[in-house]
């Protein structure tokens, strides 16, 4: 009776770690269509130390998504393009080109970009290992995008030229902005930075309450529209889109 109980409660033991250990991550490098498929890392500390992982990417800006909350992602910038595309043709019926224009450029920007359900946790292996909350358990199916120490910035939203301009220790987000033009409807005041671990911060910019505010190499500056520029129905436009801007999967 002993050894049956025994047998029992290693197999049921031996069913639990299966469980915890039943994960399945497609990691993807950069440059290279086909991902690595990873098996049976029950936690993000066994996940980050595997050699596929470990020194091949630069913590910071890696990216880990479940799979069911990369289904959602997408279907929100899908309903994010459309309601902009809404936005640009009730601005058009008024008679405002000019703001459907900027509109129509920020759509575009969005609609280039590839998005997933990130899941925001720290994915430094010293970070987990000196953390223990840090270390969560994996169940499921996960893709980790992983990229090389990004070498810029990219700015977006309304304003023109968009897209990525070389990194430079100490620079700010003013001086990034310097080079680029804000269109029709843009925000003056504040930018927002969104840092490559997914976090955001609004950045004073104009003359009169300007701040000193450094970027991380990888960040996004998002220029904004102001919050008079669009419509009530329109109004939480901003918030929407920088949201999609931090499940942006990295270049």
């Amino acid at each position: 009776m002993k050894k049956q109980l025994l047998i029992a409660v290693s197999l049921c033991a031996g069913f639990i770690a299966s469980a915890l250990a039943d994960s399945r991550v497609a990691i993807h490098y950069p440059g290279q269509s086909q991902a690595v498929a990873l098996q049976g890392a029950a936690n993000l500390e066994q996940l980050t130390l595997r050699p596929e992982l470990n020194g091949r990417t630069w913590w910071p800006g890696t990216v880990i998504a479940e799979r069911s909350a990369s289904g959602v992602q997408q279907q929100v910038q899908q309903q994010l393009l459309s309601r902009l595309s809404a936005f640009s043709a009730e601005l058009r019926g008024d008679s405002d080109g000019e703001l459907a224009d900027s509109v129509e450029r920020v759509r575009a920007q969005l609609a280039a970009m590839r998005v997933t359900g990130r899941q925001f946790v720290p994915l430094d292996p010293d970070w987990i290992r000196l953390h223990s909350e840090a270390n969560r358990r994996l169940s499921g199916d996960y893709s980790v995008y992983t990229l090389s120490r990004p070498t810029s910035v990219l700015v977006v939203g309304v304003t023109t030229p968009a897209g990525p301009q070389p990194y430079q220790p100490g620079r700010d987000v003013v001086e990034y902005l310097q080079t680029h033009q804000r269109l029709s409807g843009a925000e003056k005041n504040v930018a927002w930075v969104i840092a490559p671990d997914g976090k955001t911060e609004e950045v004073p910019v104009a003359y009169w309450n300007h701040r000193h505010v450094e970027v991380a190499p990888g960040s996004i500056i998002y220029v904004g529209f102001s919050s008079w520029s669009p419509p009530r129905a329109y109004r939480d436009v901003n918030e929407q889109i920088i949201s999609l801007l931090t499940h942006r999967i990295p270049d």
